[in-house]
């Protein structure tokens, strides 16, 4: 599975480098940072990475819920059966895309893009490390 990172400008390639400082060279990881390069729309990038994958079975994720990146992808897949779209990027989602073998049918992948959509998001939350008290020692 081919995972495409997209973003409103450079969040992307930042995603992509600091996966890749963690768990090394991930050829199936892509990035595509919209608005930089000018007269290249979304589309346009979308068309040019997607036709030099290997595979037609591709993850995108997003920055933003409804944004214009989020809206273009959405575009792009329509009528393509093996695309899955994702939008709030973070990393700890991206990591753990990258270390999972997916099913075979669309059925199966779309439960477990779910379950680790939920998994990510469940380490974002707010710390009040003034009220930590001695557990902050033990944590960090």
């Amino acid at each position: 599975m081919e995972i495409v990172l997209a973003s409103h400008s450079n969040l992307s390639v930042g995603m992509k480098e600091t996966t890749e400082f963690i768990m090394g060279k991930q050829d199936n990881l892509h990035a595509i940072a919209a608005y930089v390069e000018e007269g290249k729309s979304v589309g346009d990038q979308l068309e040019e990475l997607v036709s030099s994958l290997a595979t037609n079975e591709v993850i995108f994720i997003t920055d933003l819920k409804g944004g214009s990146v989020n809206s273009a992808v959405s575009e792009y897949m329509i009528g393509k059966e093996k695309y899955f779209l994702i939008s709030g990027m973070n990393l700890a989602l991206v990591l753990e895309l990258l270390s999972v073998s997916f099913k075979e049918k669309r059925e199966e992948v779309i439960k477990q893009l779910e379950e680790i959509v939920v998994n990510s998001a469940s380490g974002t939350e707010v710390i009040d490390v003034n009220n930590l008290g001695t557990q902050i020692g033990e944590d960090f």
